[in-house]
């Protein structure tokens, strides 16, 4: 039998005051979830809603992207260490595109998959991490520039093959909403056509998951300790998602995109800090049908 203990000791607490679970230290309450929820809820209706519901059917035109992004990953969890990890991400991303030049509104799906191998400054631990993030967006257009809201989820792992303690690991999971631009700019090259695209998504509001200080994940599902373990995200935490590329075409309907990818995601849940930021040259190809 393991003898499971916490990571991390407990926050200074006043003399003679023990800890407990019940005590707020960083997260939020359950009215407060619910009223945040319920916000959340209200502002993707208004987003993704009350556009389609003004606009007549149409049948759009959809392009299909498929890319590789390679780059440098720098990465910390104080759940896990408070050593930086740096190393090396992949990421696979498919996007999807649906648009069309007799309508204002564009929509996208995005889907990207993610496997990471990072080590510390004295290369004797690593942390192997992954993601998967899907995306919903609904943009309005005018001329080149598209404008809207986004909605999206992310699940993950982390592990620290270095930590010998009972937790190992950290799990993910998020929802986000915020605000996403478009842009666009179509020129020649030696008589080639090709586009120059930016896009860009920041993360407003949301709600995480995250263990509390201190708190084992025997605690919360073994035990059944919830210890605000859902918190609350913002703006105040700045988070960005960003992307420059050029497609070059090379067939009727067929493009090939390269440009770079920058992710910066960060949060500070419950008196733990927790950063993933990501630069890399993306590879790809894109489809029109």
């Amino acid at each position: 039998m393991y003898k499971f203990t916490n990571v991390r000791p407990p926050l200074n607490l006043p003399k003679g005051e023990t800890p407990s679970l019940g005590r707020v230290r960083g997260g939020v309450s359950i009215r407060q979830l619910v009223n945040s929820s319920i916000y959340i809820l209200l502002l993707l209706s208004i987003t993704f809603s009350i556009p389609i519901c003004a606009q007549e059917p149409f049948t759009p035109e959809r392009s299909v992207s498929t890319q590789i992004a390679i780059g440098h990953l720098n990465q910390l969890d104080t759940y896990l260490s408070n050593e930086k990890y740096y190393g090396t991400e992949w990421r696979f991303v498919s996007e999807v595109v649906r648009d069309s030049p007799k309508h204002p509104l564009t929509y996208t799906l995005t889907h990207e998959g993610t496997f990471a191998n990072t080590h510390n400054r004295a290369d004797n631990a690593n942390e192997l991490s992954g993601h998967y993030d899907f995306a919903y967006s609904l943009m309005r257009k005018w001329t080149a520039i598209r404008a809207g809201m986004f909605a999206n989820a992310d699940i993950g792992f982390c592990y620290n093959t270095r930590t010998s303690a009972n937790n190992p690991a950290q799990g993910y999971a998020s929802l986000n909403i915020g605000p996403q631009v478009m842009a666009h700019c179509d020129f020649r090259l030696f008589n080639l056509p090709l586009r120059l695209t930016y896009q860009a998504r920041i993360p407003l509001i949301g709600i995480m998951f995250s263990p509390n200080y201190g708190q084992s994940y025997y605690e919360i599902f073994n035990e059944g300790n919830h210890d605000h373990n859902i918190v609350l995200t913002s703006l105040a935490t700045f988070q960005l998602r960003h992307q420059l590329s050029l497609d070059i075409p090379v067939a009727e309907h067929t493009s090939m995109r390269i440009g770079y990818l920058g992710d910066i995601r960060q949060a500070t849940p419950n008196n733990l800090k927790q950063h993933q930021w990501y630069n890399a040259v993306i590879i790809g190809v894109t489809i029109k049908k």
